[in-house]
């Protein structure tokens, strides 16, 4: 009806096209809050390209465009048909998208064919949406896509004639020529009214009027036809109602709008998640997005207004808007995301309201009105006072004790993740990394990115977490809340961090803390032992004590931190696992029996000594080797007990010997890495472990015979298989270690060889124990009469 009113004499027959034109500032926004036009762009801007530009070009990225589409196509037409990618005809789909590459003569035929071919092996796996992206930035500087240019002229009349140049990025700028640099004009959300009108009877030019809001004079353009005008007031009308969220401010003359019709989203439901409660399910048509407030590492954050039908009300919430193309690993987390914060219930900790199931998913949170700590802290540091920083700390550690006593883990404390609700109240936010503990008290990453400047040494080294980890990340979320928001190892690169802390450097003292307690937090909470950073409740107790100290104006010089409480030891038992007294008696009687058989044994075997070096002698109180680090934690390597020694002949003191020769080889190896270690001390190390390791394998094949059941064989034939595991992982590593000169990388490769070096010690240790394990039937025959 528009196009027949402002058009009635053109054409008698349409020949609609339907162009996508208000761009987004981030196609990965629109891939998230709209995917059908996500896609859209991705064709026009494809099509645009094969049409008019592909032929000026570069040939590697016409043939890339080219090679992501044809995997793209194929991938969609073939979905659960049995057809390869090599059944593909590389000349016909060459001469269909970009025929003007084969009249080039610089280039040979053939070539190009095995280019091509190689760009769709390259992308053949490619994600659909992985691939519109990579298009996309692709074509961003080919066909500039992102921006619209009209030849014009600023003022009423042609005398000031330039390039005007309108998009996302540009706002409304204007430039003399192409070659020029651009300047910006105005923003588009300042449009507040758009008029246009003929500039005199029997000429084209057309004038364009803004009125912009808190301007008192209006802005005019001229230009040249009137249809041109028309044009760019249609795009600067629809940019500013995009971001102003607002109705149009442009009406054509002679145009009524119809305000009876009502458009509604026609889409395609995918399968949602059964997993989500249905008390935290929320419909999506009662959450209105206003304005983009932040982004992370699985999508957006909105401010929303939120209807709440039980208490008639709208509510102010933040929404979490995800990528609607994430793995589905990447969906099981923010699915965990939700479940955890479901459970969660603390004052400073942000409440989840509900979740919005269907894709892309959506989480409606609490909105903290002053935004992440990080900024609020920069903008407010010429009045925040230290008592409100040592209260910011106070609450955030105890949101990390509430955490810690359900067994979670965070993850990722750092002041970007707290978010302050009022001057006096900021809450944890951002669980999507946080993880349960089992018993072992650890967890070990196996994917994902790391904040590093915040890791803890055991996170970045061995991607270790556990409560001591996440004590010294509140260690350095503490450090930027007393330094007023600035980021930690300021000019120093991820790589670098762990040498400088493994160096003893630590980030300095903030002018705004006080000295005894930065001491607490570089001494205590990032000592690079674990074990010996306090707990959070101890950590909690000596925040509290220097509010208190604080709140008496006590000058910050002379502020006293005292030493932490340690909690009294408690020996817990579960009384069905405790023996009966003619058990306990037997027990007592056997371990007796077993001492005196020990001591026959060392006055009798004289020559066992004599074979043994001081230093392998095994000691009943102190082991060889302590801890071996591994990616589930540390293996206590202990000595051989007494009662195993009653049983051990020579070749089982040969196993041991060569056991006990592999974990010292690797605690050695543990101990002297670092990332300024020399190579060739590294290499000599690893040689170590390596001989030792040999001289073990050596001995143990020779011990195979000794076990008599067909358990006890199963279990010594899988120790076997994972240790030849380890041994061929680690000779991939050193190989590529061979190749790569990169030092992050190299650094990286080394740090997996000494992993990897500790999972040998504990399947080495496994084996001795299953190959050297004595005849307990007897004993438990002998135990089971005398009850």
């Amino acid at each position: 009806m528009e196009l027949n009113t402002a058009y009635p004499s053109v054409c008698p027959i349409f020949r609609l096209e339907m162009r996508m034109r208000l761009m987004p500032q981030s196609v990965y926004e629109l891939q998230v809050t709209d995917s059908s036009a996500f896609v859209y762009l991705h064709e026009q801007v494809v099509e645009e390209f094969f049409s008019h530009v592909a032929w000026r070009s570069s040939v590697e990225v016409a043939l890339e465009v080219a090679a992501l589409k044809i995997c793209r196509d194929f991938a969609d037409h073939n979905k659960g048909a049995d057809q390869h990618m090599e059944e593909v005809d590389i000349d016909a789909c060459i001469q269909s998208l970009i025929p003007n590459v084969l009249h080039n003569p610089n280039l040979k035929h053939s070539h190009l064919k095995k280019q091509f071919m190689a760009y769709m092996k390259k992308f053949s796996a490619t994600p659909p949406n992985e691939s519109i992206i990579r298009s996309l930035a692709l074509l961003l500087d080919v066909v500039k896509f992102d921006v619209e240019v009209f030849k014009a002229s600023l003022g009423a009349g042609w005398t000031n004639p330039v390039e005007l140049v309108v998009g996302p990025h540009a706002g409304l700028s204007y430039r003399l020529n192409e070659r020029c640099d651009t300047s910006r004009l105005l923003e588009l959300r300042t449009i507040a009214d758009i008029t246009i009108r003929k500039m005199e009877h029997g000429s084209e030019k057309t004038l364009l009027q803004l009125k912009l809001s808190g301007a008192a004079k209006p802005v005019m353009i001229t230009l040249s036809t009137e249809e041109l005008a028309q044009s760019l007031a249609h795009l600067l009308d629809g940019y500013q109602m995009l971001y102003n969220q607002r109705d149009s401010v442009f009406k054509l003359k002679g145009i009524e709008r119809c305000e009876t019709m009502t458009m509604h989203e026609a889409t395609i439901r995918p399968k949602t998640p059964n997993n989500i409660d249905n008390n935290i399910r929320l419909r999506r048509e009662l959450i209105t997005l206003k304005e983009l407030i932040g982004g992370g590492q699985f999508g957006n954050v909105y401010k929303a207004i939120y209807h709440d039908l039980e208490k008639d009300d709208r509510i102010a919430v933040a929404v979490k808007v995800c990528k609607s193309d994430a793995e589905p690993a990447d969906t099981q987390l923010i699915l965990q995301e939700s479940s955890l914060m479901r459970n969660f219930r603390h004052a400073h900790i942000i409440q989840l309201i509900g979740v919005c199931v269907d894709q892309p998913m959506w989480l409606v949170l609490e909105l903290a009105p002053h935004g992440e700590l990080r900024e609020y802290l920069q903008q407010e540091k010429d009045w925040l006072p230290l008592r409100t920083l040592t209260l910011f700390s106070s609450q955030i550690c105890d949101s990390l004790v509430y955490l810690h006593s359900t067994r979670f883990v965070h993850r990722d404390i750092a002041a970007r993740n707290i978010l302050v609700c009022s001057p006096q109240c900021v809450k944890l936010a951002d669980f999507g990394l946080s993880r349960a503990l089992d018993y072992d008290a650890v967890y070990t990453a196996s994917r994902g990115k790391l904040p590093i400047k915040w890791l803890a040494p055991e996170s970045v080294n061995y991607r270790q977490f556990s409560m001591a980890s996440d004590v010294w990340m509140f260690g350095v979320c503490m450090w930027e809340i007393f330094s007023l928001g600035i980021k930690p190892w300021a000019g120093v690169t991820n790589s670098d961090v762990i040498m400088h802390i493994e160096q003893g450097s630590r980030p300095p003292c903030p002018e705004k803390c006080p000295t005894a307690l930065y001491n607490f937090i570089r001494n205590k909470m990032w000592a690079i032992e674990p074990h010996k950073r306090p707990t959070v409740d101890q950590i909690y107790a000596i925040i509290e004590d220097v509010r208190q100290q604080v709140l008496r104006n006590v000058p910050p010089d002379q502020i006293i931190v005292g030493k932490p409480l340690s909690p009294a030891g408690v020996i817990v038992a579960e009384m069905s696992s405790l023996p009966s007294l003619t058990v306990y008696r037997t027990m007592e009687e056997q371990k007796r029996q077993a001492e005196e058989d020990a001591k026959w044994l060392e006055e009798e075997d004289g020559d066992i000594d004599d074979e043994l070096e001081p230093d392998q002698i095994p000691s009943t109180s102190h082991s060889s080797v302590e801890n071996i680090r591994t990616s589930n934690g540390y293996l206590h390597h202990t000595p051989t007990s007494t009662r195993s020694l009653r049983f051990e002949d020579k070749t089982s003191r040969e196993l041991r010997r060569s056991v006990d020769g592999v974990c010292d080889a690797v605690t050695k190896l543990q101990n002297s890495f670092n990332n300024l270690t020399h190579n060739d001390d590294f290499l000599h190390s690893v040689k170590e472990v390596t001989s030792q390791l040999r001289e073990m394998l050596i001995v143990a094949s020779g011990m195979r015979d000794r076990v008599t059941t067909a358990t006890q064989r199963t279990e010594v034939d899988m120790t076997k298989t994972l240790i030849a595991n380890d041994m061929k992982q680690m000779s991939r590593v050193m190989a590529k270690l061979q190749v790569n000169g990169e030092q992050t990388i190299f650094n990286t490769l080394r740090r997996d060889v000494v992993r990897i070096c500790g999972e040998l010690a504990v399947n080495c240790t496994t084996l001795q124990l299953q190959l050297t394990q004595p005849p307990l039937e007897n004993e438990f025959s002998a135990l089971l009469s005398n009850c």
